[in-house]
């Protein structure tokens, strides 16, 4: 995977930078490939201390004044370091800026289009399930990213040379100060961020108590300090697979087994900047009971029972999208131990997804009766598409993308 990230940054057409490499602990040969291949590219070996405490190394040895962060497992688009630097250059009262990004889960189905998509569904259904008007828009405004920030106007011409060149002539920026909406989740992703060194003296590195979810931390301390700016093109795409479409040799820090960690990593640093013990607010109290209930869910799928029990006595309530904590909670309580707990669990939700397409016309009796048998007699892994005629996983994102603005 380290390969497809640096050559992200090679292919920037954006030149003045210089790549600081963190190895926390790795034992893939890691060096060997970096060697000789840019002399923009600095390496920094260390014993393994989770990526936070990788961030703060690099942090230390940056000797610009932009500095970003990407993952090892995704990688940047041409544009990128051009389009915000651009931004930051020309606005020199900005200390941050981010842009969208498109998220391809390996499986041939359509990139996600993030933040918009995490705005428009996941957070407004929240606001939804506890009854909030937080999220909601002015009459005859349809626009979700006016849901968190306060203005829009089109990209001027700091940027006007960078969006036309990829297609988006009419993007958008985006401002307003956003720390008190980052209650609900992530607005931003940390490596299409670009931050002033300025920025980061003021607020401080990242939190290395945790090995995860201290991304959340940090870009909500920088969201408090400074106003936001977000430039509403797709910069960098997330992977779910590795390249080829194989499987990731360690999963992401927020899925799988390392999903509950995350849940509870997240909902401490939630209730740090949020919901603290002297917190009155119904709402933030509510939202708080959300988040238990999404630490609950992954523990119980995990099979740990002890700590979903805790995590659903702190969730339930009697009131819209919190009672569904109450026959968790029971299920947890009467199964006779960890791993029929998991099992139990782990069957509810598949069956509960079922019925609901089932109900919703989604899914039909008999297309369900030949996957339940074809399962049953031939168990397979699941096939990933991967692009074709000579495109790239990039053009194709971007495509799409550009198709749907068009519908």
């Amino acid at each position: 995977m380290i390969g497809r990230a640096v050559s992200s940054v090679l292919k920037q057409s954006f030149s003045d930078w210089e790549l600081i490499v963190v190895d926390d602990g790795s034992t893939d040969g890691t060096r060997a490939r970096l060697d000789g291949l840019d002399p923009r590219i600095r390496y920094i070996e260390q014993s393994n201390q989770g990526v936070y405490a990788a961030r703060n190394t690099g942090l230390k040895a940056a000797h610009g004044r932009f500095i970003t962060f990407l993952d090892s497992d995704d990688e940047w688009l041409p544009h990128f370091l051009a389009l915000t630097t651009a931004f930051l250059r020309a606005h020199p009262d900005r200390h941050w800026v981010t842009t969208e990004f498109v998220e391809d889960l390996g499986d041939g189905s359509p990139p996600i289009l993030h933040d918009r998509h995490d705005i428009g569904v996941l957070y407004c259904g929240f606001a939804r399930a506890i009854r909030s008007r937080a999220l909601l828009l002015p009459t005859g405004v349809k626009d979700d990213y006016l849901r968190v920030y306060e203005r829009k106007r089109i990209v001027g011409d700091w940027g006007r040379d960078v969006v036309e060149s990829i297609g988006l002539p009419d993007a958008m920026l985006y401002q307003g100060k956003l720390f008190a909406h980052m209650r609900w989740g992530y607005l931003n992703w940390l490596p299409v961020t670009l931050c002033t060194r300025e920025a980061i003296d003021q607020i401080g590195p990242f939190a290395t108590h945790t090995r995860s979810a201290a991304d959340y931390h940090f870009l909500a301390r920088l969201a408090r300090a400074f106003p936001a700016s977000m430039i509403a093109v797709p910069s960098a795409i997330k992977y779910e697979r590795a390249a080829g479409n194989q499987p990731l040799a360690q999963a992401h820090l927020a899925t799988g087994s390392g999903g509950y960690r995350f849940e509870v990593n997240k909902l401490g640093f939630f209730d740090e900047l949020f919901a603290g013990p002297d917190c009155t607010d119904e709402e933030t109290l509510r939202l708080r009971r959300h988040y238990c209930l999404a630490v609950a869910h992954r523990a119980l799928a995990l099979g740990l029972r002890v700590e979903a029990i805790g995590y659903l006595r702190q969730a339930a309530a009697w009131q819209r999208g919190l009672w569904v904590a109450w026959p968790r909670l029971v299920l947890a309580e009467l199964a006779p131990g960890d791993t029929a707990a998991g099992c139990l669990y782990r069957g509810w939700i598949r069956a509960s997804d079922v019925l609901e397409r089932l109900f919703t016309g989604r899914l039909s009796l008999l297309t369900a009766t030949r996957k339940l048998l074809h399962r049953a007699m031939k168990p397979s892994a699941p096939q990933y598409a991967a692009p074709c005629n000579g495109q790239t996983v990039t053009d194709v994102a971007l495509a799409k993308l550009q198709q749907s603005r068009v519908r």
